[in-house]
């Protein structure tokens, strides 16, 4: 069976900087929009919408819009996905 890890190694670079990002700021209370996920990640504000998106679809986070910008709010199906990861 393949393992967590393994599924992670088969992401793309993009897309894995940014799950682990989630993964390590999840038990934040802090709301965090595209543009600050792209300036803490150095990936640009496209690629981290369209993630974002991706992982929405996913069911990892909830993406509300407020105003102009959009926020990010991970769910507990992305905690669990990391606590497996952090094993």
């Amino acid at each position: 069976m393949i393992e967590m890890k393994e599924l992670l190694a088969l992401l793309p670079e993009t897309r894995r900087k940014l799950l682990l990002f989630l993964c390590e700021h999840r038990h934040e209370d802090r709301l965090r929009t595209f543009r600050q996920i792209s300036l803490q990640t150095q990936l640009t504000p496209i690629t981290v919408r369209n993630a974002m998106f991706e992982f929405k679809a996913f069911g990892f986070v909830k993406i509300y819009e407020v105003g102009r910008a959009y926020v990010v709010v991970p769910t507990e199906k992305l905690k669990e996905v990391c606590e497996i990861l952090s094993r």
